[in-house]
């Protein structure tokens, strides 16, 4: 799974003889999502089915923070199947670009502390880095990352912003927990109601379960 590792959950369901279509079966779970006015970021991705050469499939892709939801919808014969795959993203950049922020980070001070004076010029270094993290902070609870990706990629500064500004709390597993129940209970609905309109019968309490599960971030 790209730019994620670390999977939390995964859930599946196959339907015997359902013909729908899988991009209204996404334009329904973000119109449903919506509605809920859930804190959550959706776009439609494209992921390879085996190499770098195989054919591409569109998910939906549904994040909160550093946790997706990519959740398929596809044929398979005369049948048809629904899944999603919770999991936590990874930095996007490598230990090349933190390394680079690293070296460029002294260099910004410096140049603050000549145009501003030492005292001055530290003190306005500290208060930039502070809001920068206040705003990926802000920005990581709708899936807006690309920031937060730099700074976890850099050795040192990326665990002191973890250490600081995203701390394990009661509050960021609770919003977790949340997120994993809101985003499946819309799943099951939106898949219930297709089975519905085509006189299907409806998911088990135990087809309604996921598969596996990691407590924790």
């Amino acid at each position: 799974m790209p730019a994620t590792s670390d999977i939390v959950s995964h859930w599946h369901h196959s339907v015997e003889g359902l013909s729908t279509s899988s991009l209204d079966f996404y334009t329904a779970l973000e119109r449903a999502l919506k509605s809920k006015e859930a804190p959550v970021r959706t776009e439609r991705i494209q992921l390879g089915e085996g190499g770098v050469l195989s054919a591409k499939r569109t998910y939906l892709r549904v994040s909160y923070e550093r946790l997706v939801f990519d959740i398929g919808a596809t044929p398979f014969g005369k049948d048809f199947f629904f899944s999603w795959w919770l999991g936590r993203r990874t930095p996007d950049f490598g230990a090349m670009v933190g390394c680079a922020v690293l070296i460029a980070l002294p260099v910004v001070l410096l140049i603050f502390m000549k145009v501003a004076g030492a005292f001055v010029g530290l003190i306005l270094f500290a208060g930039i880095l502070a809001g920068a993290f206040l705003y990926m902070q802000q920005g990581g609870r709708i899936g807006d990352t690309s920031m937060e990706d730099i700074v976890l990629a850099v050795p040192i500064l990326g665990p002191l912003y973890l250490r600081f500004f995203k701390p394990v709390t009661y509050y960021s597993e609770d919003t977790r927990i949340m997120f994993e129940e809101t985003v499946h209970r819309v799943v099951k609905d939106v898949v219930g109601g297709i089975l519905t309109v085509n006189n299907l019968r409806p998911l088990t309490p135990e087809e309604a379960l996921p598969k596996d599960h990691k407590a924790g971030r």
